[in-house]
């Protein structure tokens, strides 16, 4: 007999923030069962194109996942997919496969599950948590192609069904499994495992739910549990809370919401600081499903619409009618506000399926610039597309991925080419279009003056800027105590930039998630930023700091942090000048 137990708390990782109450949902995941079942010479041929189906099948929904987790999450939640994809085209593992089919006489199921679970243990031996992540997309990719070879695909799994509204307590949470929750129906979610940089905590976030990772414990006393309280901000689960506990917390979630309604009111002021100078705040989008949010958020416009989203997340290179329907779309329904389109920033590893490149190192080779001037046919649709939807005079266009001149010159010398191209077919565009360039490689700061010449604006992308100039990828766990934004290199570069544009009377801006850090915008407004690009929600936040500042202020703390030379340092000034200032905790 289940006995209820007193209030317990336990302690996990705060992974997305939020307070959510309700009763807890056992989600355990589907159990897959393959056994070594021998076949006979004339059935290997049969059971090796039905691993070859099974593989197409899976990258197909993997691809579909990665579209439905964009429109949930951004960029980073889908960015998660891109993992699954790499694995089902790892040559290597098919090869196996195929070899363990033919050579063992068993069937499809048994050598996916074998092979894989080998990669996967071999992973999970290591003990490292960027490692243990890999070996937990090996297995969720290993149990969706065993899934689609199953002839019971139809078949639902009552025991993973939300009965009504709760919050979700797993060991652990697969990619897959969210995009097959009704988000509706998910109060909050709590897994025994994982980290603050694991799958589960940026899925959660894409959810907009609370969420508490690597909770020990806590599925041992799901029977006793008739109420649970999820503290997305503290890492706290409370079982069974006290009267006291709970109406405290109801207190809390009555507060968020009247935080959303007053962010909502924030939104709707303008963006001004107490010295009255005008800061432009605009929306980072990559995808036509976002322009309600730059709406509702009443962002400015779209400072960094990334386009390479389209491409990846379809399943052929877009064409050029395509493309025109997305981008006049948002041009239309955001007129008047301005829309900034950034050329293809993909690398070939992206396109490996549509255009056969393959590189060890895509983030250092052929991506951006460099792998459109390789495909001057797919360059030529973009660009033609992209000026076709230009007749409302509010779309831009930034150049990504360049380090030196000759490279925005030959762009601009393409776009001229193409404008031609259109005037002789009769077809209407803005002849004076806007062009800028991506501020996000070392060497084009160092020569940002002569660069200023060339181009309308520049657009300071600090992800990719730090990652360059720190020689640390963004993107891996074992060096993200090196990537830092608030390293004095960096803050350098931005100052760099910024007088170089201003001394040429350009237009500068910056679109990277500096932007959208609380303590750092003082800094940004200190060097003399004037135009920020943020994830549309975040709009409401930045304006209600902005509004508290007196830019003169910030140019005095930009100057100590330019003084200084340890990010440790610059973060104390910040931190100082933010509770001086604004008077709360900047980290929230």
């Amino acid at each position: 007999m289940n006995k209820k137990i007193k209030e317990k708390i336990l302690k996990g990782v705060p992974a997305s923030p939020g307070i959510a109450i309700g009763t807890p949902f056992n989600y355990v995941h589907e159990t897959l069962n393959v056994s070594r079942e021998t076949i006979s010479d004339h059935e290997i041929e049969a059971e090796i194109i039905k691993y070859k189906a099974a593989l197409e099948k899976t990258k197909t929904d993997i691809v579909e996942d990665k579209k439905n987790a964009a429109k949930r999450g951004g960029q980073e939640a889908a960015k998660i997919f891109d993992a699954h994809l790499l694995i089902i085209d790892d040559q290597v593992l098919i090869d196996e496969t195929v070899y363990f089919i033919s050579s063992h006489n068993v069937q499809a199921s048994y050598a996916v599950s074998k092979i894989m679970k080998d990669y996967q243990m071999a992973f999970e031996k290591l003990q490292n948590q960027y490692f243990s992540q890999r070996a937990f997309d090996i297995e969720d990719v290993c149990r969706r192609i065993i899934k689609n070879m199953s002839s019971e695909l139809d078949h639902v799994d009552l025991s993973t069904v939300l009965k009504g509204k709760q919050i979700v307590i797993s060991n652990n949470i697969f990619p897959s499994d969210t995009l097959n929750f009704n988000k509706d129906l998910i109060l909050g979610i709590v897994t025994e495992s994982g980290g603050s940089t694991s799958h589960a905590a940026i899925l959660s976030k894409s959810l907009e739910v609370p969420a508490v990772v690597g909770v020990s414990g806590i599925t041992k006393y799901l029977n006793n549990i008739s109420l649970m309280i999820v503290d997305g901000y503290t890492g706290k689960i409370i079982i069974n809370p006290k009267p006291s506990t709970f109406e405290s917390y109801k207190k809390r979630q009555h507060e968020e919401q009247k935080q959303v309604e007053e962010d909502l009111k924030y939104s709707k002021m303008p963006s001004v600081t107490l010295d009255n100078q005008k800061i432009k705040i605009l929306s980072n989008i990559q995808s036509t499903l976002e322009i309600d949010s730059v709406i509702k958020w009443n962002s400015d416009g779209v400072g960094l619409f990334r386009t390479e989203f389209l491409f990846e997340s379809s399943l052929s290179v877009l064409s050029e009618d395509d493309q025109f329907r997305i981008y006049d779309e948002v041009s239309e329904k955001l007129y008047p506000r301005e829309v900034t389109i950034r050329l293809l920033d993909i690398g070939g590893d992206k396109l490996n399926d549509k255009m056969s490149l393959k590189e060890d190192n895509p983030f250092m080779g052929v991506r951006g610039m460099r792998l459109l001037f390789d495909h001057p046919q797919l360059l030529r649709s973009h660009l033609r597309a992209i000026l076709r939807a230009s007749g409302r005079n509010n779309i831009s266009i930034i150049i990504p991925f360049v380090a030196n001149l000759s490279e925005i010159t030959k762009t601009k010398q393409l776009i001229e080419r193409t404008k031609k191209e259109l005037a002789s077919e009769g077809r209407s565009f803005n002849n004076k279009i806007k062009i800028g360039i991506m501020v996000e490689i070392p060497s084009i700061v160092m020569i940002s003056e002569a660069v200023a010449e060339k181009v309308d604006f520049f657009s300071i992308g600090t992800n990719d800027l730090t990652q360059y100039l720190l020689a640390a990828d963004r993107g891996n766990e074992r060096v993200s105590n090196i990537y830092d934004s608030f390293h004095p290199a960096v803050i350098k570069m931005l100052d760099i930039t910024v007088r170089a544009a201003k001394k040429k009377h350009i237009g500068v801006g910056l679109c990277g998630q500096m932007a959208g850090y609380p303590i750092a915008i003082p800094l940004l407004i200190g060097l003399g930023l004037r135009e920020l690009s943020v994830t549309p929600f975040l709009v409401p936040v930045v304006k209600k700091i902005i509004r508290r500042l007196d830019s003169r202020k910030c140019r005095i703390l930009a100057d100590k942090c330019l003084k200084v030379s340890t990010s440790r340092s610059v973060s104390s000034l910040l931190s100082d000048f933010f509770e001086k200032n604004i008077g709360e905790n900047p980290l929230q």
